[in-house]
């Protein structure tokens, strides 16, 4: 039975049923959200069996026991455990190469295994069921027995949890986002490890006079169980928070296109040519990779096409522009390359001739990612209305020096 207020528990299990429904509703299409999405659902039944609402209304209807109710919660909780492993598995195996069918089989001995420990788990725990007592109350050996059966599976699934965020910790491509919900699992695999090792230890220190722990493992039994599957619940919202970021446009492809668009738009009005449209274009603010691969390459076919307008530029006058706008050390080159890239412009806009020349002085991509050649041009992006403010008023300046001579 839970010992967290019912003002706490209630709201947080609504939230924990409105996520599954949600994930069952739309987040099915791959074995990830499947076994993902029964791993939620079975600690959600497992969290309900243990409130106490719940648990006074199945004794009075003469249903279960609370040595019943607790039994079978934590039967649930090791085919939870079961199905994360095989999220787990899935995961592993897109890393590893390993075949889907070999991926099957291993699971199907996670559910034979967890199976064999629940029926002994029950056997084990049949004295404390008798006794109508919880297995921290009745105690003895055959509890002892018990919890090593129902905590094995909890921590063979921590220790692959464990494996699992530590490779994408060390992942050199991680995104924060992803080191962040690997930080939380990281957590939830040492708190079940270390609560597995409580459960046993305490026991075994009660039966031996050692130690008596009942009232203390049963106010910590009755919070961690629940608070380890509010944080597990959590990290399953995470694909609904990011679809949702995503149809709103707030994903890092949808920003990342509309930074780009006013660089995009002045190289199509310098070049025309370089304007092409995709045949199915993404709706709504959300844009999709292929939006966004769009705009870098007509942004830099122009710069490309407009190599032979770049002249030369007084090093004074680069100098002062960034000064002017008080450009950071590290972003010193890309301010420069867009004060040539609206020199080019202008350059074409007037009438020069185009010429042959270095192509060091212009825009270099080293790039050979879409998100390296993104990243490149949004640092050019960032310093484009300043270099064409800059050559707007060289422009304006210009006639009015050669008035005065």
């Amino acid at each position: 039975m839970t010992t967290v207020p019912a003002a706490i528990t209630w709201p947080l299990l609504a939230l924990m049923a409105v996520i599954v429904v949600v994930r069952y509703a739309f987040f099915r299409s791959s074995s990830y959200e499947r076994y993902l999405n029964r791993t939620l659902s079975l600690l959600l039944l497992a969290n309900l069996l243990r409130e106490p609402v719940i648990d006074s209304y199945l004794i009075e209807s003469g249903l279960l026991t609370i040595a019943d109710a607790q039994q079978i919660s934590l039967v649930l909780l090791i085919f939870a455990c079961t199905e994360f492993m095989g999220f787990v598995t899935v995961w592993a195996n897109n890393h590893s190469g390993a075949s889907s069918e070999g991926v099957r089989r291993r699971h199907f001995y996670h559910r034979v295994a967890a199976a064999v420990l629940a029926a002994a788990f029950i056997a084990a725990g049949t004295p404390a069921r008798n006794a109508g007592q919880t297995l921290e109350q009745f105690g003895g050996w055959t509890s002892v027995t018990a919890w090593v059966f129902d905590t094995t599976i909890y921590v063979a699934m921590a220790t692959m949890l464990i494996r699992m965020v530590h490779k994408e910790l060390i992942r050199p491509d991680a995104h924060r986002n992803e080191r962040l919900v690997a930080v939380a699992g990281y957590t939830i695999a040492i708190s079940i490890i270390i609560t597995c090792v409580e459960a046993v230890a305490l026991n075994v220190f009660e039966n031996l006079n050692w130690l008596h722990s009942v009232d203390f493992r049963l106010k910590l039994h009755g919070s961690c169980i629940f608070w380890e599957s509010t944080l597990a619940i959590v990290l399953g919202t995470v694909p609904v928070v990011l679809a949702l970021n995503a149809r709103a446009g707030w994903d890092a492809t949808s920003r990342n296109w509309r930074r780009l668009q006013l660089l995009k738009e002045s190289m199509i009005e310098a070049v025309p040519s370089v304007a092409f449209e995709l045949q199915s274009r993404a709706s709504g603010r959300q844009k999709t990779s292929l939006d966004l691969h769009q705009v870098t390459v007509q942004i830099r076919d122009a710069i490309l096409r407009l190599r032979g307008y770049v002249t030369g530029i007084d090093d004074d006058h680069i100098a002062d522009h960034l000064r002017r706008w008080a450009v950071p050390e590290e972003q010193r080159d890309a301010a420069a390359q867009a004060l040539r890239l609206a020199w080019a412009i202008n350059a074409k806009n007037s009438g020069v001739d185009p010429t042959p020349l270095d192509t060091s002085t212009i825009v270099q991509s080293r790039s050979t990612t879409l998100e390296e050649e993104t990243a490149e041009l949004l640092r050019l992006a960032t310093w484009w209305p300043e270099a064409q403010a800059a050559v707007r008023q060289r422009r304006t300046a210009q006639p009015q020096s050669q008035e005065r001579a």
